[in-house]
C-alpha cells in the first residue's frame, strides 16, 4: 500500500496520477486583431460619405476651448440621440472636463489619434472641426502614398 505513495509522493493531484492536475494550464490568448490601414481608410471614407449624404456630419471651425455645457447645448439643438465630437487638437479637454463629459450620456469627444470608424457608427451625428478634417485627410493620403493637398491662396502661383 505504500508503493503508490512512494512513487508519486504524497500529492495525489500530481499530473501523472489518475484525476490529477494538468501539466500545463490554460494560457491567456489575445484574440484581438489589427485592421489593415487600407481597410481602415476605406471605412473612414465610406462612413464620412454616408454621414455627409444623410446630413449627419457637421464641420465647424474649431472645438478648442469649447466648454462642456456648450457641447451639451449643441447636442440638444441637434435633437440627436448621440453626438461624437472629433477635434484635431491633441490635448483635447482637460481631465476635469473629460470626467465632466462622461456624465452626459450620448456625448463623446475624441481626437484624431483616437477616433475609429466603429465610434462613428455608434453615434447618430458626427461633428468635426476643420483641423480634424485636415489631419484625417493627410493621414489618408499618407497611407495611400499620395502627396498632400496644398490649398491655393491668393498668393499661390497657379
Amino acid at each position: 500500500s505504500s508503493g503508490i505513495n512512494a512513487e508519486y509522493g504524497k500529492d495525489k493531484r500530481a499530473p501523472n496520477c489518475m484525476f490529477g492536475g494538468k501539466v500545463l494550464g490554460k494560457r491567456p490568448r489575445d484574440y484581438g486583431y489589427d485592421i489593415d490601414p487600407i481597410t481602415l481608410i476605406t471605412g473612414f471614407s465610406a462612413l464620412c460619405t454616408t454621414k455627409l449624404a444623410q446630413g449627419d456630419l457637421s464641420i465647424v471651425d474649431t472645438l478648442q476651448g469649447v466648454d462642456v455645457p456648450a457641447l451639451v447645448e449643441y447636442k440638444s439643438r441637434l435633437t440627436a440621440e448621440s453626438v461624437l465630437f472629433v477635434t484635431g487638437y491633441a490635448p483635447g479637454l482637460t481631465s476635469s472636463q473629460n470626467t465632466e463629459i462622461c456624465f452626459h450620456p450620448g456625448i463623446d469627444l475624441l481626437t484624431t489619434e483616437t477616433v475609429h470608424p466603429l465610434a462613428m457608427i455608434q453615434h447618430t451625428v458626427v461633428v468635426m472641426d476643420y483641423l480634424a478634417v485636415r489631419q484625417l485627410e493627410e493621414w489618408v493620403l499618407a497611407i495611400r502614398g499620395e502627396h498632400t493637398v496644398v490649398e491655393q491662396t491668393a498668393n499661390t502661383p497657379v
